[in-house]
């Protein structure tokens, strides 16, 4: 139950402290060499250093102050629902077709997600990131809402 309480604590502390900084650094005290990062329909994200940059892009994308909703953990899983107040700030690659990128709009935008985590030796070891780029997108105009 410890180790449990731990974990959560991290990655309470990834959010809410290091992401609202833009403190990227912050990963690694938290996440294993071998990180392996998911998104819904795309291939993984694998390595720390991969994991690292792909999220470093987006905090320099969109710089927000990261609120931890709801927080779960059961032996060496942690659940975090998170959610995300800011402004799109640099250049966004589309998650889904990186070969779309997106200017700085410089519009506020609210995300959230809900992620699971693994533990490995008190380190993240793997992630299944829920986020809703969808919304986001519309938000910087990147997609129009059908009339």
């Amino acid at each position: 139950m410890q180790e449990t309480q731990r974990n959560m604590a991290l990655i309470r502390k990834v959010y809410e402290v290091g992401f609202t900084a833009g403190d990227i650094d912050i990963m690694d005290e938290v996440f294993a060499e071998n990180y392996v990062c998911r998104f819904p329909g795309l291939p993984p994200i694998i390595g720390f250093a991969a994991c690292k940059a792909a999220i470093g892009g987006f905090l320099t994308a969109f710089p927000a102050r990261y609120t931890v909703e709801h927080l779960l953990g059961d032996g060496d899983r942690v659940v975090c629902r998170w959610s995300a107040v800011g402004s799109h700030e640099g250049p966004f690659t589309d998650l889904t077709d990186p070969s779309r990128t997106y200017a700085a709009t410089h519009r506020p935008v609210t995300f959230s997600a809900t992620d699971i985590y693994r533990f490995e030796n008190g380190k993240v070891a793997e992630e299944w990131n829920s986020i809703d780029e969808c919304g986001l997108l519309f938000q910087i105009g990147a997609l129009v809402r059908p009339d």
